[in-house]
């Protein structure tokens, strides 16, 4: 008799119709500069310029003494590096912290040179788009390997969940009063094994986590609901391998979409329905013809389902390859991702989309 496949396993387990693993052609892919070659792509995040969603850029972490936290456009193209800062394990973004008063948009890393987390302001229009908050991090003592940035909408407060590959997680509360950024622990999370990735959906205030060894969990975002998570995806036998990575949400209106997992041992990505939390199916990033572009190994994700500009009008997602060197992020249009899946996934500037199987009740982003 043979053996289930981890898809077919969690199928069996979920009680739902998963898909067959699928290939997604890239389209394009980042180009780092030379100084890179040896560093791991640790990270990515996708900041979506507001009035010019052209402009977005993708801030990536790499653990090279050469390039930290490094810029790039859509277009693949390196822009910025703060080389003076040294290496990063883990990088989020998310508008709308108050600096003295001003809005504006934070950037959090994982420093490995100042022992913690690091603060930014992204301003597309400066001549350096990505400008530290202080003399060295704001955070220190502790070597974090995620990050995730959090607002609750009720309070209007903010917050960073940071994790460690020992298993440590934390909430703090973000102040920016003064000019510079003061965190404050406001909780300590029960966990079940070595965090490899957060995400936060503010929408159903739930923190996603990866674990190695202990797959895909769910965790209240705010503060005062609980230090407890639930488990969604065991691995091995949830539809993923031993090895995971980051965690990201395909966030579309009404409270729809995907959370999409980097499979790291599997060299693909699985996707769970944002509201049922249930396993859709993988895919790989890879040429159709079978040629070295391809996502291996991957670590690193990022995706929206924001319309940026004429080259992505659908939405976006990127996968890092680890084998690549120096080591890169590759393109993917949304629509060929969604059309990928029978059925197909939500497409959410479609009008038409019918959003596949993605049931619920929360609101909207």
């Amino acid at each position: 008799m043979r053996n289930p496949t981890p898809l077919a396993l969690a199928a069996l387990l979920l009680g739902t119709p998963v898909s067959a693993q699928v290939v997604v052609s890239p389209t394009a892919q980042s180009e780092p500069a030379p100084s890179i070659t040896g560093g791991v792509l640790q990270d990515v995040a996708l900041w979506v310029s507001p009035g010019a969603p052209s402009s977005s850029l993708f801030l990536t972490a790499y653990n090279s003494p050469n390039a930290g936290l490094v810029t790039f456009g859509l277009g693949g193209e390196q822009l910025d590096a703060e080389l003076a800062d040294g290496p990063m394990s883990a990088v989020a973004v998310r508008d709308g912290f108050p600096l003295s008063g001003v809005q504006q948009t934070l950037v959090v890393t994982a420093s490995i040179n100042f022992n913690g987390l690091a603060a930014y302001t992204v301003d597309p229009d400066r001549a350096d788009r990505v400008e530290r908050i202080g003399a060295a991090g704001f955070l220190t003592g502790t070597q974090f390997s995620a990050v995730a940035l959090y607002r609750n909408e009720d309070s209007g407060r903010f917050y960073v969940f940071a994790g460690t590959s020992t298993g440590v997680l934390q909430q703090y509360e973000l102040t920016g009063d003064t000019g510079s950024v003061t965190a404050t622990l406001v909780r300590t999370l029960t966990t079940a094994g070595p965090i490899a990735g957060l995400a936060v959906d503010e929408a159903s205030d739930s923190l996603f986590v990866t674990q190695q060894g202990q797959g895909l969990w769910r965790y209240p975002a705010a503060a005062d609901e609980g230090v407890t998570g639930q488990q969604l995806s065991i691995q091995g036998s949830g539809g993923l391998s031993a090895n995971v990575g980051r965690v990201a949400i395909y966030r579309a209106r009404n409270g729809e979409g995907y959370i999409l997992v980097a499979d790291t041992g599997a060299d693909a990505f699985a996707v769970y329905e944002r509201r049922a939390r249930t396993l859709v199916g993988s895919f790989r990033l890879a040429d159709e013809d079978g040629g070295v572009i391809r996502a291996n190994d991957p670590v690193a994700l990022a995706v929206t389902a924001s319309s940026l500009g004429t080259t992505y009008p659908d939405g976006l997602f990127v996968g890092s390859d680890a084998l690549s060197n120096p080591q890169r992020f590759l393109y993917a249009r949304w629509p060929a991702v969604a059309e990928a899946f029978d059925p197909a996934l939500r497409i959410d500037t479609r009008s038409d989309s019918d959003g596949g199987t993605d049931g619920g009740t929360d609101g909207g982003p």
